[in-house]
């Protein structure tokens, strides 16, 4: 026999009446203790209970030796079209499926010594091609640079960097020792331009004193710029130009004084050109000693002759 209960389906939308104790309900499907525990969870929700049915006894068949019929089940009613119920709460699985097992991939073979060792040189060559520019110089090392630069006569750059110092707060000595250096290599550069703009008009005039012959105007112009200036490259070359220009002049007249065997004059003009020192003259300036040592030589042969008669 069945246990009649005088319950209903615990969801609203559905409340038929429920012939036994089920789990589910064969109307909607609705679980009904998941159903009941979720809304007693959540919100109270007023479960109206239907009137109570009245479920005719079922004969009892008298004892005599003819079987008895099974009882009939209760025809299930159709249930009315309804809208798509929510899914339910699954129940509680007494243990969850086992996942199938996944292929595992084989271990990977160690990294050997040649290939970190071939990764170390390609990084090593990655940073010496994009290293770092060098580190910017050290206060000394510019003030250094400042002081070549004044040095040079560039006294603007000097400044400049003297500026660049000041604003980047550098060590007051270091300041104090550039700016002296600019000061004093200041006075020095004026003095430089000065004689530079004064030699462009003194060597002209020398120059041209020597192209017209002239050389002692030129050698006198020539000293009185080096005795204000002082001597250089260019005032070296002039001077030596000039003398050997003179000296050639001297040993010209001892040749002429030789053609006349004239010791004396020879003699004069021989000493005169070797006290200008140039090497450049040496060569003749020996030639004519020979000639001056032989015509002395002659004038005493020919002044032995003369002292016997007598």
């Amino acid at each position: 026999m069945f246990e009649p209960v005088n319950e209903r389906c615990i969801k609203a939308a559905c409340g038929h009446a429920l012939p036994l104790r089920v789990v589910y309900c064969p109307f909607c499907g609705t679980r009904q203790a998941a159903l009941a525990e979720t809304r007693a969870d959540t919100a109270p929700v007023q479960i109206i209970k239907p009137p109570p049915v009245t479920v005719a006894p079922v004969p009892v068949p008298v004892p005599v030796p003819v079987p008895v019929p099974a009882p009939i089940p209760l025809p299930k009613p159709v249930p009315p079209p309804t809208p798509t119920p929510p899914a339910a709460k699954p129940a509680p699985a007494a243990s969850k499926p086992v996942k199938a097992a996944r292929s595992v991939p084989p271990p990977r073979p160690p990294i050997r010594l040649r290939t970190w060792i071939v990764a170390a040189l390609a990084l090593l060559g990655i940073w010496l091609f994009n290293k770092p520019s060098d580190k910017p110089a050290s206060v000394a090392q510019q003030v250094e640079a400042a002081k070549a630069l004044a040095v040079q006569c560039d006294l603007d750059g000097a400044r400049s960097a003297l500026a660049t110092l000041k604003s980047a707060k550098a060590p007051a000595a270091q300041i104090k020792q550039l700016q002296s250096s600019i000061n004093s290599s200041g006075a020095a550069c004026d003095k430089k331009l000065r004689r530079e703009q004064e030699g462009t008009t003194a060597l002209a005039a020398v120059n041209q004193a020597f192209e017209a012959g002239t050389l002692d105007v030129a050698a006198s112009r020539l000293a009185a710029y080096v005795k204000r200036h002082g001597d250089d490259a260019d005032t070296l070359e002039l001077d030596a130009k000039i003398k050997v220009a003179q000296a050639s002049g001297k040993l010209d007249a001892a040749d002429a004084c030789l053609s006349k065997s004239d010791r004396v004059c020879l003699e004069s003009n021989l000493i005169a050109a070797e006290r200008y020192k140039r090497p450049e003259l040496a060569a003749r300036i020996q030639a004519l000693r020979t000639s001056l040592s032989q015509l002395l030589e002659h004038s005493l042969l020919d002044a032995a002759p003369a002292a016997s008669t007598h």
